[in-house]
């Protein structure tokens, strides 16, 4: 009779035989995965980059590593909208690299941990004429066939990039797109048909700046890229307006914006501690709070609403900043087109913009309607602007004595008591129309006006030179004679008839001119009228 040992030893050899046979088919089967990998991994990349993006795709090269976790790395991936050539292509990535572990692989629930980007460049293709319609309705795009892998949803943990390009293009050919470099690029929580929530910094083109923006994107829109949803927070930083030639300071801002991507609703408050025109080179603290539509296409920005703050003053601005249309064989030139309204100014501050030197020459508030328009281009602001306002200074006073003192001696004149030194720090009331083009202030219809006398004035102001050149009649409740006294009023008597003004005043032609630190006020009887349009040729 055998042993134990001895009967069951055909058992041992027996399962020391299937567990060697079991591990060598898992080599094989291994060795087998590892070649096979690669070109799984081809269709798993392009089955899912093509279902979610709508778009052909090419590949350079694929190479998996590893099992726990896989590591993927892939060369070269082209994406193009809709199979389209007559674009540039929609996404295109130099290196991608990740890494997948095998969590949920049974139950269909696949998940990549992290996703790296190097080269990654995004075009945004213009929005179509009609978002509605499909590839068979327009015939310049390759019709493309579903996948025949047909994947499980596949989240991914996170998709970083660092020195990515973001371009806007838009629907005219010969428009510049809107470029935006982004330094690092986050991406997190990725699901098919929902929202991820992402942190970029970036570039600003005009003005030069940088953009720290945290939010949400997405869903995608395969159809209508420049519709894909996108809600965020913002802050802008180190703005250069010295980019504008005539400006100058630093900006910064922060705010919020949503929207798609073609046309987004921003809101927000700017600063500006050092904000100044070359004319004047007074630096001031400039800040504001503004809503705006911005058109991601274009680059067409509408100010909806500015309240825009500065020393005393506040000024509410709306208006435009768009490409005007041009013929096909120029460029459009962009413009800013803005409204400015305000009863709540003073005339001191908006002087401090433009006027050199210490100090302003006129203080008192302000009520204005103005319009301006400002085309791009290499020169100075201030030979570029254009501006057309209505204005009212209320009490005004003027800052240098020896100016001052001469509207007192006006308007005791005026008032037939010239030796009545009682009346003094008589303010004025100035209103008008001006317009500016070229750096020079046209006036017309300005009219000042002090106790006892008022004074309907034309010409025009040099903001660079400021040489003051204003001629009119000046009209007086008194009769000349009275504007003086002892033998000089009994000499002015006889001219009286000659300066008469209804019943009782006078009227007489002046002139307000030289540099505005030391201007002439005078009598004016020998000028000769400029031919007329003289002023109005130099407005066009």
């Amino acid at each position: 009779m055998s042993t134990p040992h001895i009967q069951y030893l055909p058992r041992i050899r027996y399962w020391k035989i299937a567990l060697g046979a079991f591990a060598l088919g898992l080599a094989v089967a291994g060795l087998i995965a590892l070649k096979t990998l690669p070109g799984i991994a081809r269709r798993v990349v392009i089955a899912e980059l093509q279902e979610h993006f709508r778009s052909t795709i090419e590949i350079g090269g694929i190479q998996v590593h590893g099992l726990i976790p896989v590591r993927i790395v892939a060369n070269d991936i082209v994406l193009r909208y809709h199979g389209r050539n007559d674009v540039p292509p929609l996404m295109t990535i130099k290196r991608l690299t990740g890494s997948a572990d095998l969590h949920g692989f049974w139950n269909r629930k696949w998940r990549v941990n992290n996703i790296r980007l190097e080269g990654l460049q995004i075009r945004i293709p213009p929005q179509a004429s009609d978002p509605q319609a499909t590839n068979t309705d327009r015939p310049y795009l390759v019709s493309q066939s579903r996948p025949k892998l047909r994947l499980p949803p596949i989240e991914f943990q996170e998709i970083t990039a660092d020195g990515a390009l973001l371009e806007i293009l838009p629907r005219q050919t010969d428009r510049k797109s809107r470029s935006f470099g982004i330094h690092h690029l986050t991406l997190r929580s990725l699901k098919p048909g929902e929202p991820a929530q992402f942190h970029a910094q970036l570039t600003n083109e005009i003005p030069v700046g940088e953009i720290d923006s945290e939010g949400t994107f997405g869903p995608w829109n395969a159809d209508q890229p420049g519709l894909t949803p996108v809600t965020a927070k913002f802050e802008f930083t180190n703005a250069n307006l010295g980019q504008f030639r005539g400006l100058s300071g630093t900006l910064s801002s922060t705010g919020q914006f949503g929207g798609v991507l073609d046309r987004l609703d921003v809101e927000g408050d700017a600063l500006v501690p050092n904000f100044s025109l070359s004319v004047s080179e007074k630096p001031i603290d400039l800040r504001a709070h503004y809503v705006a539509v911005v058109d991601g296409t274009n680059g067409n920005t509408y100010l909806r609403s500015i309240d825009a703050h500065f020393l005393r003053t506040t000024l509410r601005v709306s208006g435009e900043v768009i490409d005007r249309p041009a013929p096909p064989v120029r460029r459009p030139e962009r413009r800013i087109i803005v409204t400015v309204n305000t009863d709540d100014a003073r005339a001191e501050d908006l002087l401090t913009l433009v006027t050199k030197g210490n100090g302003t020459p006129i203080a008192g508030a302000v009520k204005l309607r103005a319009r301006f328009q400002l085309p791009s281009g290499s020169g100075d602001i201030m030979d570029r602007l254009s501006l057309s306002a209505r204005f009212e200074i209320v009490r005004a006073v003027f800052e240098k004595r020896a100016a001052q003192q001469r509207i007192d001696t006006l308007s005791r004149r005026g008032q037939g008591e010239p030796g009545n030194d009682a009346i003094a720090g008589v303010a004025s009331d100035i209103r008008g129309d001006f317009r500016v083009a070229r750096a020079e202030a046209y006036f017309s219809r300005l009219e000042f006006v002090v106790p006892g006398a008022s004074a309907s004035l034309n010409g025009s102001y040099g903001l660079k030179t400021e040489e003051i050149d204003l001629h009119g009649k000046l009209r007086l409740t008194s009769k000349l004679s009275q504007t003086v006294t002892g033998l000089k009023s009994v000499w002015l008597r006889v001219l009286n008839p000659f300066f008469r003004d209804g019943s009782s005043g006078s009227v007489l032609p002046v002139k307000i001119t030289g540099p505005r630190s030391n201007p002439d006020f005078g009598l004016e009887l020998r000028r000769r009228d400029k031919p007329a349009g003289t002023k109005r040729m130099a407005l066009r």
